[in-house]
């Protein structure tokens, strides 16, 4: 007699279980997950909103989003340009007229598409507080107006927070409204994505997810004393919260080529697809393939994945989407040392629906002359000194100004050489400017390469020029 054996549940059944003993595994407070699958969403929460307070964390607790905003920021941009508004060539001062560098040149060479792909030049972050009034984006373009270039417009990928905020100005104009409330109004309501905060004070309405840190003294998660960062950089992610469950619901919408899940169409299928192809490729030749209109590309062993990233100073945010599969993954994590949940979590759902993951480890190959370059690299923010040590490079990482991003430890990581100027950091090390980092089987891609006339170090999205 046959005896069917007990089928074994899907990944999306498992997601609760999956996350919580992810949680407890790499002992972070708190997360939240949704999958998007065959137009089914699927969401889990587990731990703590707020480990003091005992708020438990559910599928409606609202985290941080950090910079997977600027997805949202592009696609508000998106809109404009699909209703004639804004032409995604033209310079970005002919819609915020009150960007004017001292260099002319610069202000009618930066359009709306180079702001939209990190390719603008301009400084990447000015971290000086505007307030929280509703000129604060105007105060923020006035003092990226008094910045020199960062490099050439167009010159190269180097991920900029000022772009994004130039954006959100431009929306902000065009719009008739702060763009706090653009968002809000004109994006996440029309798309169901009624979880949606873009002010602390939104936020505190219902069950807020707030940043953790680890307190040196106990070694237990405290809550961050401040959890938003300046509102001067809402449109590049400082403020804005919402649930697991938008940001599926935003990427279904890219999935289904501009229509909302109400069957209203949002944006056009042409635009939608501009937003997803890419116009810029990364330096680094794995992983991180370039980015779109505002989408980060990822190249996993051939498959292309669009997404995006976001932290706060004690958040992670995680979105991926397979777009041929029409499948969508959100990860929101209330710390910053979610890494290696999103390997345990993303690893299951892609691999079990999709077929694919992320690429693991390479093999080795000589990198090139590493004395030449063997030096010091910075964005103003962050230093990174490499020296060589055997066939790669030791990479040493420490913050250059007190800032919410980059208040880390001093902190050491082995390059290990994968072909002409390309390196990976693997294990612990993948978990770059983490305090007590732990294990983790990912990789994460660097480059050493000249370009606009010095040299460069390359993490993928974020470009770091020789001292």
């Amino acid at each position: 007699m046959h005896i069917d054996s007990p089928s074994v549940p899907s990944v999306c059944e498992r997601l609760d279980s999956l996350l919580r003993d992810g949680i407890a595994r790499h002992r972070l407070p708190g997360a939240s997950i949704a999958v998007l699958e065959n137009g089914r969403i699927h969401e889990a929460a587990a731990g703590w909103a707020n480990r003091a307070a005992r708020i438990e964390a559910t599928p409606d607790t609202v985290f941080h989003f950090g910079s997977v905003t600027k997805t949202l920021t592009a696609t508000l941009v998106s809109l404009l340009i699909d209703q004639g508004a804004v032409d995604l060539d033209a310079p970005i001062a002919r819609y915020v007229p009150e960007f004017s560098p001292p260099d002319p040149a610069v202000r009618e060479a930066v359009t709306v598409r180079h702001c939209l792909n990190h390719t603008s030049g301009l400084v990447g972050t000015v971290f000086i507080d505007t307030g929280r009034n509703e000129d604060t984006l105007a105060k923020q373009v006035a003092l990226l107006t008094g910045r020199p270039q960062y490099h050439p417009t167009g010159a190269l990928l180097s991920y900029c927070n000022s772009g994004m905020v130039l954006l959100g100005r431009l929306t902000e104009r065009l719009l008739e409204k702060p763009w706090h409330a653009a968002l809000v109004q004109d994006l996440a309501r029309p798309l169901g994505m009624h979880g949606v905060v873009t002010l602390p004070e939104q936020a505190l309405r219902g069950r807020y997810a707030v940043g953790h840190l680890l307190d040196p003294a106990s070694g237990d998660w405290m809550p961050d004393p401040n959890p938003f960062l300046f509102p001067g950089h809402m449109s590049a992610g400082s403020t804005p919260c919402g649930r697991a469950r938008d940001l599926v619901l935003f990427a279904g919408m890219h999935i289904d080529g501009g229509t909302a899940r109400d069957g209203s169409r949002y944006l056009s299928q042409s635009i939608v697809k501009a937003m997803q192809t890419r116009t810029v490729v990364s330096p680094v030749s794995f992983l991180n393939a370039g980015f779109g209109l505002g989408w980060g590309l990822y190249d996993w062993c051939g498959t292309r994945i669009v997404g995006h990233d976001g932290a706060t100073a004690s958040t992670l945010a995680f979105l991926r989407i397979h777009p041929e599969r029409r499948v969508a993954a959100a990860l929101l994590v209330n710390c910053r040392h979610g890494l290696p949940l999103y390997e345990d979590l993303f690893s299951a759902i892609f691999t079990e629906l999709c077929d694919v993951w992320e690429p693991g480890a390479p093999p080795t190959a000589p990198a090139g002359d590493l004395a030449a370059m063997a030096g010091s690299y910075s964005d103003g923010h962050v230093r990174f000194d490499l020296n060589p040590a055997g066939d790669g490079m030791q990479m040493s990482l420490q913050p250059l100004s007190a800032n919410p991003l980059s208040k880390t430890l001093v902190q050491t990581a082995e390059l290990h050489p994968r072909g002409e100027g390309q390196f990976f950091v693997d294990g612990p090390d993948a978990m770059v400017g983490i305090p007590d980092p732990q294990p983790t089987r990912l990789v994460r891609p660097f480059a050493v390469f000249e370009a606009a006339g010095t040299q460069w170090l390359h993490a993928g999205t974020a470009a770091y020029r020789r001292l």
